[in-house]
């Protein structure tokens, strides 16, 4: 049986998932500018990938992948910062936004547990 930690880790790397996916969609469904729906779409289907690929590697190996947790927490930061600089109305904001501080959160989790080598 898996331990909690494991679940934990696991449960992170999903929810970083959902939450690039969340992103991705966010604002094409809040029907944002082109610029910004296609640097959020673009930034998020990357995201996704990479988020992923962290998921795959931790559950095939039992451990936290770097590189891809890393790459995935950095698009978190970008899906906070870009409502900002596009300045887009408030679903699109708030939408784009929460995925980011979800992807955020939970992927620094993931590079700290990493990086303790735990």
């Amino acid at each position: 049986m898996p331990s909690v930690d494991s679940r934990f880790l696991s449960a992170a790397a999903v929810i970083c998932v959902l939450g690039c996916i969340a992103a991705t969609v966010t604002p094409l469904v809040a029907g944002a500018s082109a610029a910004f729906t296609g640097s959020v779409v673009t930034s998020g289907v990357l995201g996704v990938v990479f988020a992923a690929r962290n998921l795959q590697l931790l559950q095939a190996r039992g451990r936290v992948s770097l590189p891809p947790a890393v790459l995935t927490t950095l698009f978190g930061g970008w899906f906070m910062l870009a409502p900002l600089l596009y300045d887009v109305g408030f679903l699109s904001t708030a939408g784009t936004q929460s995925a980011g501080i979800l992807v955020a959160t939970f992927g620094t989790y993931l590079i700290v547990t990493g990086l303790a080598g735990e």
